[in-house]
């Protein structure tokens, strides 16, 4: 019997400035002839659920190491070059396990869920404190507010140094991406290494007087275990609250925008807190703050009726496969009472890599929701913002708004 050799389809070659025009839109567009595409020979993006989701888990992929990312970005020796070489996000096995061990215990929803009064009371503080009868940029005055200074009063940083502290790490977060912004790279260079600065005599600290906080308990866990060299540690910290502070503040100024502009969503929630998870699960997926998964192909792998070569960078567009209608009903409405979210969320991926501050992130916003529904309900949104880009952590424009 003769076998028939299955037929190869090539990846298309895809502008990323089209691509950016309306990342959503296009998605769909490509979606529908193409499993996969290419913004450049050795970036492929892979676009349906039904590939996505598998992929996230498949041993025929790695998350890019470290050093394999600095090499394929072009980063520039220096202090942004060591945190992305050491950071758990980019390792794989026994160093990846190492190095999450000591935050998947700190951030479990059995530790986290006894903080939840201790950030209601922060998100409480921050719509207090904000501007009545004048207009204000909400993603500054409130988003911004919310993850720096909710994991400074949990890990321990004095909370007047969030602000210093999260303007270094939302610079930082810019340069993660499909393209390295090398015309930005001093001033990135810089945020990092003055974040690092920071944390690491933070945690200096804690080794000579610990005390009742989170860093305490890290360095006090690795004092007895030496997983690590201490400056790894440290970067770890960053890449956690980096992690948890760019995109929380996008992923929660969006929603608010989402909903506030629906009226129906808004009383509906006013009246019904427990509403509240659902709809933050609904903003996340019709347009995260985080839009793909990084993986590196070991060996060749058939997608659809493509073949995606070994050695390259296989992203994988949570962001296309969550507006995919294989996967959700209606994927281009924004449905609050929404009842076909699968069981794990897509937005912090899966598996091993599945992100370890879930439970933070959804409190931080939950929290954060009710607090202006109580306590700011009236408020208006005067210019929305809009969620810039389709690789890596996306960014957000200015949100004008105004309480009455």
């Amino acid at each position: 019997m003769n076998k028939t050799t299955p037929i190869t389809v090539e990846a298309p070659l895809i502008d990323p400035d089209w691509l950016l025009e309306d990342p959503h839109a296009r998605f769909a567009e490509l979606r529908r002839d193409h499993p996969v595409i290419r913004i450049n020979l050795q970036s492929y993006y892979v676009l349906r659920a039904a590939d996505v989701v598998p992929l996230l888990k498949d041993d025929r992929t790695v998350q890019i190491e470290g050093r394999d990312y600095v090499a394929h970005h072009n980063v520039p020796d220096g202090a942004m070059a060591r945190f992305l070489n050491d950071i758990l996000l980019f390792a794989n096995g026994k160093d990846h396990r190492t190095k999450r061990g000591p935050f998947a215990r700190a951030f479990s929803h059995q530790a986290i869920l006894p903080s939840k009064n201790r950030i209601r009371a922060v998100a409480r503080k921050i719509v207090a404190d904000l501007p009545r009868g004048e207009s204000f940029d909400f993603v500054e005055r409130m988003a911004a507010r919310v993850p720096a200074e909710m994991i400074a009063a949990i890990i321990g940083f004095p909370v007047a140094d969030a602000s210093y502290f999260a303007s270094r790490i939302y610079e930082m977060a810019g340069a993660i991406g499909p393209v390295y912004p090398v015309e930005k790279h001093d001033r990135v260079e810089i945020a990092a290494r003055e974040a690092f600065a920071y944390v690491e005599e933070q945690m200096t600290a804690r080794l000579a007087a610990p005390t009742d906080d989170l860093l305490s308990r890290l360095v006090t866990d690795w004092q007895q275990t030496r997983g690590m060299e201490f400056s790894c540690l440290v970067n770890q910290v960053l890449a956690f609250v980096l992690g948890g502070s760019d995109t929380t503040r996008a992923a929660f100024a969006n929603a608010v925008a989402l909903l506030r502009q629906r009226p129906d969503d808004w009383a509906a929630l006013q009246a019904d807190p427990s509403l509240v998870p659902g709809a933050i699960s609904e903003s996340m997926r019709f347009d995260p703050s985080v839009s793909n998964v990084p993986r590196f192909t070991l060996e060749p792998i058939r997608i659809g009726g493509t073949t995606v070569p070994a050695g390259v960078l296989l992203q994988l567009s949570t962001m296309s496969a969550m507006r995919d209608p294989e996967m959700y009903s209606r994927p281009d409405e924004f449905l609050m009472r929404r009842t076909d979210h699968p069981r794990l969320h897509l937005v912090f991926g899966h598996g091993p890599h599945r992100c370890i501050g879930e439970m933070l992130a959804r409190l931080e916003m939950e929290e954060s929701l009710k607090a202006l529904l109580e306590d700011a309900p009236g408020i208006e949104i005067q210019t929305p913002p809009r969620m810039i880009g389709f690789g890596g952590i996306r960014q957000i424009t200015p949100m004008m708004v105004r309480i009455p």
